[in-house]
């Protein structure tokens, strides 16, 4: 968030910044999603944002339909009609939906190759669980570093046999069973088996 906080102490001179991003990026990003959150919060119309904003009714509506990645100097000229800052407007969830319907397709990935890793639920900051969906190689593992979080974190192992390695020792889990570790034990997991094993894990806090 540096970057986008350094953004929001420049005014005028922010226009020398004007080089846009991508649609994918601005996606990625949920500009979209937030500014309809923010503008109809505020109680303004597209058309009236955009008088205030100066800037066209058009360029409002196609940022919200994620057609169009504004610059960084545009956002901020519509951002300060609302007013917001950016700072605030990023920290916002794209969101409001309490219920999340995912297809496979929709997990955003945290790592690809023989340990690939998604996670579900990246659009809500405002989250207090995080699931995951693993699927380790024979033979691979979490990584040398064991992993530590500051929660809890639960899991399934829904195919193939993996060891969990903790400061109580090492266990051998087949499909069917699972773990909960409490607190910030070091753990790291590894498939001792001869075909892929599938985890899904969940955390709380999120770590995403």
């Amino acid at each position: 968030m540096k970057t986008v906080e350094a953004e929001t102490e420049r005014s005028e001179g922010i226009e020398a910044l004007g080089t846009a991003r991508t649609k994918a990026e601005a996606a990625d990003l949920g500009v979209g999603a937030r500014l309809k959150a923010v503008r109809e919060q505020a109680g303004f119309s597209q058309r009236e944002l955009a008088k205030r904003a100066n800037v066209t009714n058009s360029t409002v509506s196609l940022i919200e339909l994620e057609a169009h990645a504004p610059s960084l100097a545009s956002l901020h000229r519509i951002l300060k009609a609302i007013p917001i800052s950016m700072a605030e407007f990023f920290a916002l969830p794209t969101s409001k939906q309490n219920v999340l319907l995912y297809d496979a397709a929709d997990f955003a990935v945290v790592s690809r190759g023989e340990v690939d890793m998604r996670v579900m639920g990246g659009e809500r900051r405002d989250k207090k669980l995080q699931m995951f969906i693993e699927h380790y190689s024979p033979g691979t593992d979490t990584g040398e570093t064991v992993i530590t979080h500051e929660g809890e974190t639960a899991a399934l192992i829904i195919e193939g046999t993996v060891e969990l390695h903790t400061s109580e020792g090492v266990r051998q889990i087949n499909a069917g069973g699972g773990f909960h570790i409490l607190g910030s034990e070091p753990y790291r997991l590894k498939n001792v088996g001869h075909t892929v094993a599938v985890v899904a894990c969940a955390v709380t806090p999120p770590m995403i």
